[in-house]
């Protein structure tokens, strides 16, 4: 049997059946059924249907029409969508049946020699007896692989033959080839150049108005559509999810809503009729879904969480600003860049360390505000990936160093001349934002990159009075179930409910010893010491109850006003180095778990935490399920002097990472003393006080 037999009957039967199974799957699909890329679909018109539609414009005017089109873009985003549904957009036109041919690198490669290549000569053979057609490559890189001395001879070959039949295109008009791909930096340069892929289109994650528009068409042809209300909620709360996430976000729901209606679907036969999604539904859906950018993509895009936004949300807006005082083209989804006539290139120096939330709060919010933009991380952990740097130059996009002062040593001199020409390369005119992070100063051969051009340099300071106030806020009176406010709440219901029986008074003083007992035998954190003064800065306000510490209020806050406004106040970020992170938060967390072992061991009411009862469903909390408190009462007095105080003393001069630390202790004392306000109140306060200690313990020493 000969080599050209055995190549022809491996190859041609793959070919059809793919072309009918995808046929099939995409008859129905077009343009109206695609949401959040009508900038995309705008310009497919105008380089596609067009140019088949009037092609003897192109024709009198002896020009060549566009002959390829290039998708690129993170997974899940609507590539293999949109391809497919150009398809049938096209007949719509009145152009006449399209033939669609879908392709991928496992369909075309053969492991006989010269069959991939026969196979791929056959296909544009049969594109152009059947045109006007339209040839999808997906996942290209795999199949035309940029040509270097990794790649072996049959994957060059085959990249040869592709960009020989690419330029015969010329004299054949009515054949369109797409391709896709989520590595655009792998497909071969030759193929990226005009006449071949003559435009290249990225596909980014879908913003708060795109993820509207996606669920929107996935949910029109529901009976029982969902309130706009609920949808606007669903997109902003689907923050880096992708097309292919939104839609399992709403296959999941549907899920969830026939569990909810028949709760035994063995056996049973289920009426769509009856079946209305509601919000608890999607609210479950979305606790199961882990965006697939979140687990594939090294790149961080998030938003600032609710817990962390009081605290970084002013930093953020300052950035982004700066950016849109400067470059606001970067923050126009949809700008037309002019690459060699307009000055675009811009360069942001963000100085601060990773304590203060830049890494890992600052920068993944930045990038979520520009995602529409292609972003390539560089840190540590790819950095030594080859030729890494030098593929990424695109326009437009986002290049960010993360903590290049920390791996900029450790690379060779090579790489870091390597790097610093590619960035001194790039020119004013390419609309490409770079960003880099370092704690003190970029490393010197660096320096020439950022000082010696438009360049924005920003420190990040540490969270103000009033951010800090902000965000202990919610544990001090948040209507949550972890807030003092719930806590006095729930102390007040059962005295009320202890009191209103009557003849029962064995009972209450059954109760009334319980609760001796109870807060004699927990052991509290506050111990005495000597008053110790602090080195530059105002003296902390020790004290042993929270009268005492509404007493000293106004002395707290004219302290706090001096020491803010003061030359060496520690808001700044000169002084952010000088406050270490102490020891004193893993202890105070040991010793809260030690009580609740004592309270367990002792047989105490209080031995299961509020949490606990929270997922077990023991305890719950509506809406109309609280109590009218006056905030002139004594004890709401007393949580106000204590917020202020854990707000304004005790976390004065704290990085994002220790106000974070001192959140969740305070949190988890909430946790665990939820039973009763006053020993909850007596216990925080020897937190406080303690912190405040090892905090003046710590100035000291450096001093």
């Amino acid at each position: 049997m000969s080599l050209h037999q055995n190549t022809n009957r491996a190859s041609a039967p793959p070919q059809a059946s793919v072309r009918c199974r995808f046929t099939r799957e995409s008859s129905l699909l077009d343009f109206n059924k695609i949401g959040g890329l009508k900038s995309h679909l705008k310009v497919l018109r105008e380089i596609i249907i067009f140019p088949l539609l009037h092609g003897n414009v192109f024709t009198h005017f002896n020009i060549k029409a566009p002959r390829g089109v290039l998708f690129y873009g993170l997974p899940g985003t609507g590539k293999s969508l949109v391809a497919a549904a150009l398809a049938n957009e096209i007949n719509r036109e009145g152009v006449g049946k399209v033939a669609f041919f879908h392709r991928k690198g496992a369909d075309i490669l053969d492991k006989w020699v010269g069959g991939s290549e026969k196979n791929l000569m056959d296909l544009f053979e049969k594109a152009i007896k059947s045109k006007p057609s339209i040839i999808f490559f997906d996942e290209l890189d795999g199949l035309a692989p940029a040509r270097d001395k990794q790649v072996d001879q049959i994957h060059s070959s085959v990249v040869a033959t592709l960009l020989a039949l690419m330029d015969g295109l010329d004299n054949k008009p009515g054949v369109i080839v797409i391709g896709a791909t989520n590595r655009l930096e792998a497909i071969d340069p030759a193929l990226r150049r005009s006449g071949r892929f003559d435009k290249e289109l990225y596909f980014p994650l879908p913003g708060v108005d795109a993820r509207r528009d996606i669920l929107k068409v996935h949910m029109a042809s529901w009976k029982h559509k969902p309130s706009p209300k609920l949808i606007s909620f669903l997109a902003g709360a689907t923050s880096g999810f992708s097309g292919a996430d939104l839609q399992a976000l709403c296959s999941k729901a549907i899920v969830r809503c026939m569990k909810r209606v028949y709760p035994c679907l063995q056996g049973m036969k289920v009426d769509p009729e009856k079946l209305k999604v509601n919000d608890c539904d999607f609210r479950e859906a979305r606790l199961e879904i882990v965006p697939s950018t979140q687990r594939s993509s090294t790149t961080p895009m998030r938003n600032l969480t609710p817990t962390i936004k009081p605290l970084l949300e002013g930093q953020l807006k300052r950035i982004i600003k700066s950016i849109q005082d400067l470059w606001p083209h970067f923050l126009q989804e949809n700008h037309k860049y002019i690459v060699g006539e307009e000055r675009y290139a811009g360069r942001i120096l963000l100085l601060g360390s990773n304590t203060q939330g830049v890494c890992n709060h600052l920068v993944p919010a930045l990038l979520q505000q520009l995602e529409y933009l292609p972003s390539f991380v560089y840190d540590v952990t790819n950095i030594f990936k080859k030729n890494t740097f030098l593929n990424i130059v695109q326009n437009p996009c986002v290049i960010l160093l993360s903590r290049v002062d920390e791996w900029w040593d450790i690379i060779s001199d090579c790489d870091q001349l390597s790097i610093v020409s590619t960035l001194e390369d790039i020119h004013a005119d390419q609309p490409i934002l770079v960003v880099a992070t370092c704690e003190r100063d970029v490393p010197t051969t660096l320096r020439s990159v950022f000082y010696n051009n438009s360049s924005i340099l920003l420190k990040i300071e540490n969270p103000k009075r009033e951010e800090r106030e902000a965000f202990f806020e919610p544990l001090f009176f948040g209507r949550n179930i972890v807030s003092l406010v719930r806590v006095l709440e729930n102390t007040r219901k059962e005295n009320r409910v202890l009191k209103g029986h009557k003849g029962d008074e064995n009972a209450s003083a059954v109760v009334s010893h319980k609760e001796k007992k109870r807060r004699g035998g927990s052991p509290s954190l506050t111990r005495k010491r000597p008053r110790l003064s602090s080195h530059n800065g105002p003296k902390p306000v020790r004290s042993t109850s929270c009268d005492s510490l509404h007493n000293g209020q106004k002395e707290i806050e004219l302290d706090e006003r001096q020491y803010e406004l003061g030359p060496e106040s520690c808001e700044s970020y000169t002084c952010s180095i000088a406050y270490k992170k102490i020891p004193y938060f893993t202890t105070a967390m040991s010793s809260l778990l030690s009580q609740k072992n004592a309270k367990k061991e002792s047989g105490s009411q209080s031995e299961l935490s509020l949490k606990k009862l929270l997922i077990n469903g023991q305890l719950s909390y509506e809406d109309g399920d609280t109590m009218t408190i006056d905030k002139n009462d004594s004890q709401m007095q007393r949580i106000r002097s204590l917020w202020k105080h854990a707000s304004l003393q005790t976390s004065r001069g704290m990085e994002v990472s220790d106000l974070e630390l001192l959140y969740d202790v305070i949190s988890a004392c909430i946790n665990i003393h939820w039973k009763s306000f006053d020993i909850l109140l007596k216990n925080l306060e020897g937190i406080l006080t303690d912190i405040e200690f090892s905090n003046s313990i710590e100035d000291q020493t450096l001093a």
